[in-house]
């Protein structure tokens, strides 16, 4: 039985690009804050803020045109309209958004060379790598962390649509890829599948048939873009059909319910969440991603790492785990002052 990490994976890989010979990768070698910002000042060819004025929506072979608002390095200048590769599809470019600004990372041999693997990231003022590359002072590096601990009754869309596809009493059917989900939609078989055009960061959907015919669509909130675990939802709505569309040769189906009714609640994680901060601890031994100088993505292990005894407490992490992985994989930022503490529970009675 496929598991939901070989989906995620697979899915990305395979669906939501063209051919996963298109697929984009990019080589991590993680390091403490202050080394992957020299790194990056050091390999750009450009370094500048500009402000996203248009953006083709092609997801590939897109481009954004952009205003350059301010230069750090490389022959470019305020005022310079450059055209960029856009789309955000496998080829490593970049799904801009108009109107926003952007701190530009041009890791090539111009300026335009911006790609998904260099620090490129949506800023505002106030930033804490704008402030670096502006005065050369490093931002705030954390020399302690806090963690929060999170538990609760997940919710699993896989098993709700399981169990929509099975009769009373009938073991919980199981998913299955877009193409075997063809065959079992042309044959009248029940089927539970992904839909991709209705899917995102934001929020991932899944389609089937129930054991009795009727098409149903299954919505999970909000996914992967999720930034503390024990948030998510699944909302069930019936469909008046599903239809398949080919885009391409070679590419799987995609499904996509049509004239969903009204949703229906069928699993709320935040009803069950309890959550409580835990005493500070040292640094993880493995560096976090600091794609953003004030809020990295850190593994953590189960067991804390000891704070030495009179050790500097500030500033330090403060990371929540996600929803995936174990809850390994945290959302932490940087603060100044620690998150209080559970309080004790009350004696028992004598």
């Amino acid at each position: 039985m496929p598991t939901r990490l070989t989906w995620l994976i697979v899915v990305i890989a395979s669906i939501a690009w063209p051919a996963a010979s298109h697929a984009c990768s990019c080589a991590e070698d993680p390091a403490d804050l202050p080394t992957e910002l020299r790194r990056a000042r050091a390999s750009a060819v450009a370094i500048y803020r500009a402000r996203l004025l248009s953006v083709d929506p092609a997801a590939f072979g897109g481009k954004a045109s952009v205003e350059v608002l301010e230069v750090f390095k490389g022959k470019v200048k305020p005022g310079d309209r450059l055209e960029l590769p856009s789309g955000g599809g496998g080829d490593c470019s970049i799904a801009f958004k108009a109107g926003m600004e952007y701190l530009m990372y041009a890791q090539g041999e111009s300026p335009d060379s911006v790609w998904h693997c260099s620090r490129t990231r949506p800023v505002s003022e106030g930033d804490a790598e704008l402030s670096w590359l502006r005065t050369g002072r490093l931002p705030p590096v954390p020399v302690a962390l806090q963690r929060e601990s999170v538990s609760c009754e997940p919710c699993d869309i896989d098993k709700i649509g399981g169990r929509l596809m099975a009769a009373p009493g009938a073991a919980p059917g199981v998913w299955e890829w877009q193409p075997q989900a063809e065959a079992s939609m042309k044959a009248g078989r029940p089927f539970l599948t992904r839909s991709d055009p209705d899917s995102s960061t934001e929020r991932f959907v899944m389609v089937g048939r129930a054991f009795d015919g009727r098409p149903f669509e299954l919505t999970q909130t909000p996914h992967y873009s999720v930034h503390t675990a024990c948030e998510q939802k699944v909302h069930l709505r019936w469909c008046k059909r599903i239809e398949v569309s080919t885009p391409a040769p070679g590419m799987y189906p995609l499904f996509q319910c049509v004239e969903p009714g009204e949703a229906s609640l069928q699993c709320d994680e935040s009803t069950s969440r309890k959550a409580s901060w835990q005493p500070l601890e040292a640094l993880p031994s493995e560096p976090c991603n600091w794609y953003s100088p004030s809020e990295p993505s850190c593994i953590l292990k189960s067991k804390p790492r000891a704070l030495a005894k009179g050790a500097p407490v500030a500033p330090l992490l403060v990371c929540r785990p996600l929803s995936d992985a174990g809850n390994k994989r945290h959302s932490c930022r940087v603060e100044v002052t620690p998150m209080p503490l559970a309080a004790p529970p009350p004696p028992l009675p004598k």
